[in-house]
């Protein structure tokens, strides 16, 4: 009875090990030397207690030289033969070792299914882990591979503030405005006027833009902190309707009504479920666990706009829990969701109080979303290109052209400095392809295969799928949200400066890439680098379609708090031009390396990893 406990009780942490060792990416050492400990015991126990040394004594052997191998050379094969041999043994202990007990009982029949879906499981996470090889290895760039920025033909700090000052000049850049397509207008000319040819995408989508939102409740007027983008609107009257507190999803009772939900802010999401770090450099935080805390809430906690709209309610006042109210302020958000047809704003925690009492009481109250829609509305993605000396390979450089403030999306900014600094130097040996993509802001008509970029390949498979004489993109370079400052709100809930960079978050497709950007970053003081791969099928940014398409790319996103803030200043008071400039330079010097390395090094991309990805 006491063998049988031991085998059984092994079984199961046999298979705990291989679940937790496939799952929790980044402690893989920590299990083998867990899994070393349970196998010597497992021995000694086989040893003292046992006659003969069965084939199960042997597979504990070979198990435990296994584990000290994979310890000793970090190789994934290994990793995942290990894995292997520790489903084998739990699933051996618990089914085959020693007598087969006939007994009918339900509990023994219970516990062995319950073994069954474990096993199982694990074998699955097995294949999964074969699928992506989770563990990565860096690489050694050779020593002759090294590159230069010359400073004196990269523009100033003052030229690049110039060109961002001309930017924020057209105000808010969603989608199809008008401001957007100045901007548009103003990049072509300005890459005409290096001597380029631009190539135009045209597009026409159905346009939303709000033009006033209000709230009034007792003849007091409720300060709205933004509306919900593409969610509906009214005239100028508004609707009027008793208020209803309820859940988002649960509207039966604000039929006719005007709903009141609460959304609770993510302040501490699991980052390990969306990102997985390859590599940081000055960077000890890690992923901070609050970073882009609106946007994932919003992505993953929905009013449920479409229940509300076939209930019959008449608008919905979204109130922010768990964020500061300078925070919530201007928020454009979420900016990925189709057009509901029903008016939707959303208040801070200090007004949102004031109507979840008006609701308790039952009083009504107004809502107002004056709207400007406008369909068939034009917008445009353009490209140009740098001819290389191979007139086969191409390096896709790329960013969207609209946003909301300066750091969303000052990257055609910074990719203006670029051209402007390449053309002056000898010609690259293979052709650059930069690419201004609009649709960014209007994901639900543009995303294609995952962002906006997406669509600009599909129309584009010439320059870079490598087929029927196309050319062949090898490697992928995407600029996004320079001179980023850090902002957070602190434990007393207040908003303000950090005195930190944002996180330098930098999607590297493979680990030549990640190679490559550490070498761009390495002489930099001022930098905060944390190098990701795309994780859970989450890949933040316009570098996602590259990846997706197997090119080998490096995708610089840091992601501040106030990202999709459509103020007035367009939140100039959180830019560095500094900062801006340093990383555009780390950017060149990246393209170079790309340039001077072989086609052979540079490689495809990784697939994504999957389960508990590393945030330290």
């Amino acid at each position: 009875m006491r063998s049988q406990l031991n085998r059984e009780l092994s079984g199961i942490l046999f298979l705990i090990l291989a679940l937790g060792t496939s799952v929790l990416i980044g402690k893989e050492m920590s299990f083998a030397v867990l899994a070393i400990i349970v196998l010597l015991a497992q021995l000694g126990i086989y040893t003292f207690h046992s006659k003969k040394r069965g084939k199960l004594f042997w597979l504990y052997a070979v198990a435990l030289v296994t584990e000290i191998l994979f310890l000793a050379t970090n190789e994934f094969w290994i990793f995942a033969l290990a894995i292997l041999q520790l489903i084998v043994a739990g699933v051996w202990n618990v089914f085959f070792a020693g007598d087969v007990r006939k007994s009918g009982k339900v509990f023994l029949m219970v516990r062995r299914v319950l073994y069954v879906i474990l096993a199982l499981v694990a074998s699955v996470v097995w294949i999964v882990n074969i699928y992506v090889q989770p563990i990565t290895r860096s690489v050694t760039l050779p020593a002759e591979l090294t590159a230069e920025i010359n400073n004196d033909q990269l523009d100033s700090s003052t030229t690049m503030l110039d060109n961002i000052e001309k930017m924020n000049s057209f105000g808010s850049r969603t989608t199809g405005s008008e401001g957007h397509n100045q901007f548009i207008a103003w990049l072509q000319q300005q890459v005409t006027d290096m001597g380029l040819t631009v190539y135009r995408d045209k597009y026409t989508f159905d346009r939303w833009e709000e033009k006033k939102s209000s709230v009034i409740v007792d003849n007091q007027e409720i300060h709205v902190s933004s509306a919900f983008p593409y969610s509906g609107e009214t005239d100028t009257n508004g609707v009027t309707g008793e208020f209803v507190y309820t859940k988002p999803g649960e509207y039966e009772e604000a039929k006719g009504k005007i709903a009141v939900v609460e959304i609770k802010n993510f302040k501490n999401f699991p980052m390990a479920l969306v990102m997985n770090i390859r590599e940081k450099f000055r960077a000890p935080g890690g992923i901070p666990s609050d970073e882009g805390d609106l946007v994932l809430t919003t992505a993953l906690k929905h009013a449920k706009l479409d229940e509300a709209k076939e209930q019959g309610v008449k608008a919905v006042i979204i109130v922010w829990d768990g964020v500061s109210d300078e925070k919530a302020e201007k928020q454009y958000l979420p900016f990925t969701e189709h057009y509901f047809g029903i008016p939707a704003v959303w208040v801070n925690k200090t007004a949102g109080q004031k109507v979840i009492n008006a609701a308790k009481e039952h009083k009504a109250g107004t809502v107002i979303l004056e709207a400007e829609k406008q369909e068939h509305a034009p917008t445009e993605s353009f490209y140009v290109k740098i001819e290389g000396k191979n007139k086969k390979e191409s390096v896709i450089v790329n960013t969207h052209t609209d946003g909301v403030n300066v750091v969303e999306e000052d990257g055609a900014i910074g990719m203006l400095s670029m051209i402007r600094y390449l053309q002056q130097q000898e010609q690259p040996e293979r052709t650059m392809i930069f690419t201004f993509v609009t649709g960014h802001f209007r994901l639900p008509e543009f995303k294609g295969t995952s962002q906006a970029t997406s669509t600009w390949m599909q129309a584009h498979p010439e320059l870079w799928d490598g087929k029927d004489g196309h050319l062949k993109a090898v490697a992928g370079l995407t600029v996004e949200h320079l001179g980023s400052l850090e902002w957070k709100d602190n434990a007393s809930g207040q908003y303000g400066p950090t005195g930190k960079i944002s996180t330098e978050f930098t999607y590297a497709g493979n680990e030549r890439m990640e190679a490559i950007w550490m070498k761009a970053v390495e002489d930099r003081n001022n930098t905060r680098t944390v190098i990701l791969r795309g994780h859970n099928k989450f890949q933040f940014g316009e570098s996602q379609p590259l990846f997706n398409a197997g090119i080998p790319m490096i995708g610089l996103i840091p992601m501040p708090d106030y990202l999709l803030v459509d103020s007035t200043n367009r939140e100039m008071d959180k830019f560095d031009v500094n900062l801006m400039h340093e990383q555009v330079g780390s950017l060149l010097k990246a393209l170079q390396l790309v340039d001077h390395t072989e086609t052979t090094e540079l490689g495809t991309a990784d697939k994504y990893s999957f389960f508990f990805g590393r945030t330290k």
